[in-house]
């Protein structure tokens, strides 16, 4: 049973490693609206993890082979999104008071969302499932299990890094939001372009 949960935390530090825009989302969350907020978005990546995962072990890759067959389309979407994230940040990069800011619901809800239809998430995982032979359902808790742990651990070095780039920045969070909103926009557009030609 431990090679499951081994198997799983493999599986989930590869998944959630945080070096695309959602990682970024997530650091930028935490920088500009306190460790809570960036929490509830980590949290919304590790569901969207171990959500991913509960579908590959219940065996729906056709859900993901639909995925993978529509993948221009997610990506323009979600690169449509990311612009839109960016210019949100951007608009609101000098004020980000109470009223402009997401429910906690909402940020868990956005970076659940954005993960769970991540053409890169079901590629990695049909890859790695049946290299690792996660194939047997009598396990499915203590490989999710590997999975949520792997992602945390991710997720934790984003919160952290947050806090100390906040701590190191202060003042200067504003060039920082800056950046990400342009980082977003270009992911975005270039997303968007990627995807339609």
């Amino acid at each position: 049973m431990f090679s499951f949960v081994l198997k799983g935390l493999i599986v989930g530090l590869t998944v959630a490693i945080p070096v695309g825009p959602v990682g970024l989302l997530c650091l930028n969350t935490t920088v500009s609206r306190g460790r809570k907020a960036g929490l509830y978005g980590a949290t919304g990546m590790v569901l969207a993890d171990v959500f991913s995962s509960t579908l590959m072990l219940l065996g729906m890759s056709a859900f993901y082979q639909v995925v993978l067959e529509h993948s221009s389309l997610i990506k323009a979407i979600t690169a449509a999104l990311f612009a839109g994230i960016g210019l949100s940040i951007l608009v609101f990069r000098k004020n980000h008071t109470q009223k402009t800011t997401p429910s906690d619901l909402a940020k868990l809800s956005i970076f659940f969302f954005i993960l769970s239809v991540s053409p890169a998430t079901f590629a990695l995982m049909l890859y790695l499932y049946p290299a690792l032979e996660l194939n047997d359902m009598n396990y499915i808790v203590p490989i999710n299990f590997g999975v949520a742990i792997g992602s945390i651990i991710w997720c934790t070095l984003i919160l952290s890094s947050g806090a100390f780039i906040k701590r190191i920045l202060g003042e200067k969070l504003i060039r920082f939001r800056t950046v990400v909103g342009v980082l977003f926009i270009l992911i975005g557009v270039g997303g968007v372009l990627a995807a339609l030609l």
